[in-house]
């Protein structure tokens, strides 16, 4: 839904179940691939206790603390929906609904399989923010999930005879197989289309694409389709995706765009550019150079504003909450493609970093210290907001309030309070706070908690008297100031139709400086006289001003924006005492964004009633397999499910071949209710082996239990195995049977860091440990202990993203032959780090084959130079591949094997270089592409000699 976290992509839920099925059988491979974020697992807090509201067509599923927002958006829903019918149509079925309130980020999602899904978290976006143009914000981020649903839930022709005869499966919705610029864009389109606000409208988010144009860096077509990581990142499918929309809509009319969905739907899954040219007479790309022409602007075409705006930061991407000290100090925030995001200090070019601040809104600074807030995982799920405060001269930095849901702080000139908002669900409210950072977890006291009103940006006067601060309901916007002693308020300035926001005052109290979005413009800096509430206008960018704080000098400091992002720009003193050359006489000019009231009608009473998982739990798909296994090839089928709150999640697979009438099959389950995840698999497998067969049974069950905090996680595993192997085959081969029951445990700690621009995990550390003790019964019975050891560590060398890589891993079994395992030193990778106790658990001996170098103990050593080569960012028009960037390594390895004693002497090495491609397939999908050639050093063979290599995915 929103820019400051793009909705989770139709790809990412599917992939997650591809690899629950497609792992079944290995059992604790299933495990991991349960436990991934990716799917259902710890998706929701165990403390919420959800209830269902089901309307005619909707089923909403809300917790305690939502009952009035979840009985206010089943109306929503219903009216949402009828809006649509007479352009995109009605859903095949009930829609589930999850109203989730256990984060601070605005953001909702949807997704058609395995069935019509929306989720949509009880925060309202901050005006400020490019997705807080609305005075309704549940009515525009349902209604843009909803097109979702009907947008991707579509099958036509052929593709809806496939449908027919395999269900919902991932490959019959050929609309979730369009760039991500055509399916975020036509919901980006709708939601200002049906609600008469929202991203269209709004001139922050129109400065993406026209500042773009006017700055000569228009996105081509393929940088919009996905997987762009230069600026403005995931936001360019959503703008220019939007706007392409607009215009088709503009030039052809509206009911085109509605024929567009339909005709994509009738395709092949990754052809739906031909639909174009079915719909429009012309082809895609065509239409995409007729939009950036439509769009263009004089190059070089600067405002009074821009001409004497002088540019202090080149961080670019995401620039935030500026405080001015009154020593020029500037304190702010940023967040960019290259690096952890952090509170960084400015003046006069010198500029150090504070803190590490993930998100957060405002910055304040009272005396030694800085206050400021920061979203942090609560209980491994929860993405909560709360007030921290750190030395002006750096320091240790101390958290002022814990799980507080507390944001946009404002230390009172005395030092003694704080002012912030306070989230409850669907509205911030104003609340206060003693400061005094001696003292921890301080709770904020309610200073205004309106359930019709959203507040946001307290700043207090000089003096300390009074607070301005934003609030936003269903008339408009307003700044109101605040008496802290009672809570009473008053209205400073009134709109119903611009975006009044990040409000500060001048020195002496008697004027506000606020920015505003009047028209289709975007934000510009405007000032009130708080005596006469005389308005005028600041500046007149073109692409932006906002956040106005007034130095020490009397120069403005406010947040520009250009095509690269946003930074922190000044303006002389002087311009704070005159107005553009061209101001009217209304500096806040109407515009035609006034929402149209919702129609009023009936709604019947909704009873909400507890909620039932076994109601989303039957299969509603299935997919055909085809495999090779052990040289036989084998044809069978799949499905799998999770209800709606993922509490429960299966997948079960089976597959024949024409030697035997028995299948291979094999099923999961996880339990997410609670922590930790419980999980069983069962895998049932036959090969050939010579005259005979072996079969063999595996039983896996268990628990997982994840500790994830946003710069490391933790994940702890307990597990108990059961195998049972019959080997059935003519002399000379003898027929074997074992039983062998194993208990295993694990810990995993990873504090790697992935940035838009890393070519690798870098700025930090991955360790392993696992154990396992094993019994076996039978003809043959003994006892066998495992250990399995990993550890990685990834540096920052030379230069940005080149990255020195080094790993150590080792695994030893130990006991009766029957019983123990065997481990390889060797393979060309990938090698994840996650749970194995397979042979190849720690092999990455590069130029080896894995069965050349195999034991039951094993060690490997590995060390890898890593270094970018070229950050390509380009696609191929809509073509459904990017290629984000290219990449080389040096790499040195050394490893070996042995069973009774080891010998120095063994020790294979390889030296050589790799290198990769990282793409984007299908839209979405991210792949490293590696090719590579090893000189192997083998001593036991007594060779030298060259090996050429190839592999998806990182070595380690």
């Amino acid at each position: 839904m929103g820019s400051r976290d793009e909705p989770a992509p139709p790809w990412r839920r599917r992939v997650g179940r591809w690899l629950l099925r497609a792992t079944c059988a290995a059992g604790l491979a299933a495990v991991v691939a349960i436990a991934s974020p990716s799917d259902a697992a710890t998706r929701y807090d165990p403390r919420l206790r959800f209830r269902t509201w089901p309307t005619e067509h909707f089923d909403i599923h809300a917790h305690q603390g939502e009952e009035v927002l979840a009985a206010r958006l089943a109306p929503i829903a219903e009216r949402v929906r009828r809006r649509f019918e007479a352009s995109l149509g009605v859903p095949r079925g009930r829609v589930q609904v999850i109203l989730v309130d256990q984060t601070d980020v605005a953001n909702g999602w949807a997704t058609p399989f395995p069935y019509d899904t929306i989720e949509v978290t009880a925060v309202p976006p901050l005006e400020e923010d490019l997705i807080g143009n609305t005075t309704d914000w549940l009515e525009l981020v349902f209604t843009h999930e909803y097109t979702h649903i009907l947008h991707l839930d579509r099958s036509r022709g052929f593709m809806n005879g496939v449908r027919h005869v395999f269900g919902r499966a991932p490959l019959v919705f050929p609309n979730q197989f369009l760039p991500i610029w055509q399916i975020e864009g036509l919901a980006t389109y709708e939601e200002s289309r049906q609600t008469g606000e929202g991203r269209i409208d709004a001139g922050d988010f129109r400065a993406i694409v026209d500042t773009a144009a006017r700055q000569g860096r228009f996105a081509p077509i393929d940088r919009a389709n996905g997987g762009l990581d230069d600026w403005p990142g995931g936001n360019s499918a959503y703008a220019y995706g939007a706007y392409f929309h607009q215009y088709l809509s503009d030039r052809f009319g509206p009911a085109r765009i509605d024929a567009l969905a339909d005709a994509t739907a009738g395709r092949l899954p990754l052809f739906g550019a031909g639909a174009f040219h079915q719909v429009f007479g012309k082809s895609v790309g065509t239409l995409w150079r007729d939009f950036a022409a439509w769009r263009a602007s004089p190059a070089g075409a600067q405002s009074t504003t821009d001409a004497a705006a002088r540019r202090l930061t080149t961080d670019g991407f995401v620039v935030a909450a500026p405080r001015v000290a009154a020593d020029g100090w500037i304190y702010y925030s940023t967040s960019n493609a290259d690096g952890f995001p952090a509170l960084l200090r400015l003046r006069n070019g010198e500029r150090d970093r504070l803190a590490w601040r993930v998100a957060g809104d405002r910055t304040s600074v009272s005396g030694d210290w800085v206050v400021f807030d920061q979203v942090a995982l609560v209980r491994s799920v929860a993405l909560l907001s709360d007030l921290y405060a750190v030395p002006r001269n750096g320091g240790a930095v101390i958290q002022l309030t814990h799980e507080a849901r507390a944001a946009q702080p404002d230390v009172s000139p005395d030092g003694r309070r704080i002012a912030c908002v306070a989230l409850r669900p669907g509205r911030h409210i104003l609340a206060l706070l003693d400061f005094d950072p001696r003292a921890r977890d301080t709770p904020p006291r309610v200073l205004i908690d309106d359930e019709a009103s959203d507040f946001s940006g307290p700043r207090w006067s000089p003096d300390g008297a009074r607070l301005v601060a934003g609030r936003r309901h269903a008339g408009g916007y307003e700044l109101v100031l605040v008496n802290p002693a009672d809570g009473s308020l008053q209205t400073l300035v009134r709109r119903a139709d611009a975006r009044l926001i990040t409000p500060s005052w001048s020195a002496d109290g008697r004027t506000i400086l606020f920015a505003a979005d009047p028209g289709d413009a975007p934000f510009n800096v405007f000032a009130v006289d708080v005596a006469t509430r005389a308005v005028r206008q600041i500046t007149d960018s073109l692409s932006g001003a906002q956040a106005p704080e007034i130095a020490p000098d009397g120069s403005l400091v406010y947040i520009g924006y250009s095509a690269g992002g946003y930074d922190l720009y000044s303006l002389p003193p002087a311009f704070l005492l005159r107005s553009p050359s061209d101001r009217s006489a209304d500096p806040l000019p109407g515009n035609s964004r006034v929402r149209e009231q919702p129609e009023a009608a009936e709604q019947p009473a909704v009873v909400p009633r507890s909620y039932a998982p076994l109601r989303t739990l039957a299969p509603t798909y299935w997919e055909p397999i085809a495999q090779t296994d052990a040289g036989e090839t084998q044809l069978g089928v799949s499905t799998g499910m999770s209800d709606a709150l993922g509490r429960h999640t299966y997948s079960a697979w089976a597959a024949w071949s024409a030697a035997r009438a028995r299948p291979d099959w094999s099923a999961s389950y996880a339990y997410d209710r609670w922590r930790p995840t419980m999980f069983a698999s069962y895998g049932d497998d036959t090969d050939p082996v010579r005259d005979g067969e072996t079969r063999m049974r595996q039983v896996f069950a268990g628990a997982l239990l994840p500790f994830r905090h946003i710069r490391w996680s933790q994940t702890l595993l307990a597990g108990v195995n059961a195998e049972h192997d019959d080997t059935i085959c003519a002399e000379p081969c003898h027929s074997l049977t074992r039983d062998l029951r194993s208990l295993r445990g694990g810990w995993l700690f990873d504090s790697r860091r992935l940035f838009a621009y890393s070519i690798s995990a870098e700025e930090g550390a991955a360790v392993e440990a696992a154990i396992e003790g094993s019994r076996a019964t039978g003809p043959a019975s003994g006892t066998a202990a495992a250990m399995v050891l990993d550890a990685r560590l990834y540096q920052r060398v030379l230069s940005r993203h080149t990255v020195l890589a080094l790993r150590l891993a080792g695994a030893s079994s130990r006991g009766d032959t029957v019983a123990q395992r065997i481990f390889s030193a060797a393979g060309n990778g990938p090698l994840p780090a996650a749970f194995d106790f397979g042979n190849g658990a720690i092999g990455l001996l590069r130029g080896f084959d894995p069965d050349d170098v195999i034991g039951t103990h094993a060690a490997v050593a590995n060390a890898d130079l890593r270094f970018p080569l070229l950050r390509v960012q380009r696609g191929a028009g809509t073509w459904p591949f990017f290629v984000r960037a290219l990449h080389g390594a040096a790499f040195v390895d050394a490893g070996t094997a042995w069973d009774a004693s080891f010998s120095g002497d063994r020790i294979r090495r390889a030296v050589g270089g790799e290198i990769s491609t990282d793409t984007i397939l299908a839209y979405t999908l991210r792949v490293t592409l590696t090719a590579g050639v090893a000189w192997t050093h083998d001593p036991v063979a007594a060779r030298d000699r060259a090996a050429y290599f190839a592999r998806l995915g990182y070595a380690f």
